[in-house]
């Protein structure tokens, strides 16, 4: 048998794999079940490998933990479930997790730098800092390798929410409660982008020679090109982990440009109107306009290139490009390039 990546259906022909990882579980079972040790011969790659298979009221059993064994993937109890790692060899034992300090870290006066002006209510400078603190280390609070700070007071599914929602879709920035009952922003990469993120990897990967602006025009038609108006509202993961197009509205546009900028370290927010979304872009020394929906729109009655990508904010557009939450956008923007909105 062949035993490559997920392909796993054809590792015991005819045999019915049992969850019995260890020891007491068997003898459990036997006891229960009535289990009876059989003969069976189980061949990996052709060759005989020995393994304790089981007769249970007529059906054959033997040890996922000595599949992973003889196999050589990682298989092992966790203490509350069993976990199999494909792309891993075996070990048998749950990883060693490196906790994260149980003491909070200091919390730097980061909103020294911010502009003073967008401090208001719960807008405050302590939640300003400690968001401030987790966009800094949000790789590592990802990882679990570094806690995040204290939150000051705020109300769950309000304007902080409204902040965190504005500044990150890959990662995710989210206030989560703590056992002491204050808050903490953390920010985590969820795993349903995986395919995204192979699928635009070679993309993001030739965008490194390219300036910023170039790079934001680059993933403003990339985003365009898999998208066709329509009030549909595929997530990121659907648009950019394939190369057709797919039916989408601006919400579709904005976030999946939102989450090749994150991938570019391009600092990128969303905006919202009433009855439109779109993005704002930092590059050389300003933020910037970027309607991927609009963009696409004018896109096939005039050449690419004379298309204004990114355009300024001062421009007047109406009332479909009126800010529904500017005091958001400001706090957002600083969080992201403290003293930018000055």
């Amino acid at each position: 048998m062949k035993h490559r990546g997920k392909n796993m259906a054809p590792l015991l022909a005819g045999i019915l794999v049992g969850m019995a990882l260890a020891g007491p579980v068997a003898n459990a079972a036997t006891e229960y079940f009535q289990a009876q040790r059989t003969p069976h011969p189980i061949y990996v790659d052709g060759q005989q490998v020995q393994m304790e298979t089981y007769a249970i009221n007529g059906h054959n059993y033997v040890k996922l933990r000595d599949i992973g064994e003889k196999v050589g993937f990682e298989v092992y109890w966790d203490g509350s479930a069993a976990q199999i790692v494909s792309d891993k060899p075996y070990t048998g034992q749950p990883p060693v997790q490196t906790p994260a300090s149980t003491t909070a870290p200091t919390t730097q006066d980061y909103s020294a730098q911010a502009n003073p002006a967008i401090f208001q209510g719960e807008l405050s400078r302590e939640n300003y800092n400690a968001i401030r603190d987790t966009v800094l280390h949000r790789d590592e609070i990802a990882a679990g390798s570094y806690q995040p700070v204290r939150m000051g007071a705020f109300t769950r599914y309000g304007i902080i929410d409204e902040v965190t929602a504005a500044i990150g879709g890959y990662p995710v920035y989210e206030p989560i409660p703590q056992p002491d009952g204050s808050f903490t922003c953390t920010a985590k990469c969820p795993m349903s982008y995986k395919e995204a993120l192979a699928h635009t990897q070679s993309f993001v990967d030739g965008l490194a020679e390219k300036s910023d602006s170039d790079k934001v025009v680059a993933m403003a038609w990339y985003v365009a090109d898999r998208v066709t108006y329509a009030v549909k509202y595929p997530s990121p993961s659907e648009v950019l982990s394939q190369d057709g197009q797919l039916p989408g509205a601006c919400m579709s546009y904005a976030h999946s440009f939102r989450f090749l900028c994150d991938r570019a370290n391009i600092p990128c927010i969303l905006i919202h109107s009433q009855d439109h979304q779109w993005n704002q872009v930092y590059v050389d020394g300003q933020w910037w306009d970027v309607d991927v929906t609009g963009i696409d729109a004018a896109d096939g009655s005039v050449a690419r290139e004379k298309i204004a990508v990114m355009e300024q904010l001062s421009q007047n557009r109406g009332d479909l490009y009126k800010d529904r939450e500017p005091e958001v956008t400001m706090f957002a923007k600083e969080l992201l390039i403290p003293g930018s909105t000055k």
